[in-house]
């Protein structure tokens, strides 16, 4: 009973620990919104491709895709946000896909080389395709880092691009953790960035967006594992 009361109050901890990052980072970044806003607004109707292109360009250079994603949720509505993110992520993964494929190819491959974490990855996504691609999206792995080690595999890009959809849980929460952070800031600080929002439900979604990737990280990760590639370095080049 002493062991699950730990265990509990450690998850509440962390929690309370979660929820004041979530803050801080919104009350942070809400000293530049504003500045960030009126250059969204004054692309007008080009704003989400102005976006959307900015995502598909940083990509590809290892820029911090959860910063983004993050940034998606602060300059945009919930569902313009989930909506831009969606399609940036498909057209940044085949961008990466054709990039290390075609043009990067040898400098992947000696990457690859300089790191045997990798060496058994093309065996494995032979064997296992789509199923693997997918799971390996829902863990931490760096976007591009893992999009550039699949290009140079035997997969096809169809499978290759559909797989993507994984990562698509991850990108998506972070929408709305930027959303939130935004809104949630707000309320801190008294000036409320919208009327409307009902805040128990946006806190009551963040709670529940942290414990779905958290639960889906953790199938992923086993199941990652079962297949031997949980020793896949987790780090940029």
């Amino acid at each position: 009973m002493q062991l699950q009361n730990i265990g509990l109050i450690k998850k509440l901890v962390m929690a309370l620990i979660f929820a004041g990052v979530v803050l801080l980072i919104g009350h942070e970044l809400e000293l530049y919104l504003p500045d960030l806003e009126v250059t969204i607004q004054e692309l007008g109707a080009f704003a989400p491709l102005g976006f959307i292109t900015l995502f598909v360009v940083l990509t590809p250079l290892f820029a911090s895709v959860d910063a983004l994603c993050f940034a998606a949720g602060l300059l945009f509505s919930i569902g313009a946000g989930e909506f831009y993110i969606i399609i940036a992520t498909y057209l940044a993964s085949a961008l990466i896909f054709f990039l290390g494929r075609y043009l990067l190819r040898d400098r992947v491959l000696m990457f690859i080389a300089e790191h045997k974490r990798f060496s058994g990855l093309n065996t494995a996504v032979n064997d296992n395709a789509f199923k693997l691609m997918f799971l390996l999206r829902l863990t931490p792995l760096p976007f591009a880092m893992l999009s550039y080690a699949l290009s140079v595999t035997q997969v096809r890009f169809w499978p290759y691009l559909t797989a993507t959809s994984g990562i698509l849980i991850y990108n998506t929460s972070l929408v709305y953790f930027g959303y939130t952070a935004k809104h949630l800031a707000g309320l801190v600080s008294g000036v409320s960035p919208q009327n409307s929002v009902s805040y128990p439900m946006l806190a009551m979604g963040l709670v529940i967006s942290l414990a779905v990737l958290i639960y889906v990280a953790k199938i992923a990760a086993d199941t990652v594992k079962r297949l031997n590639l949980d020793k896949i370095d987790k780090e940029t080049p």
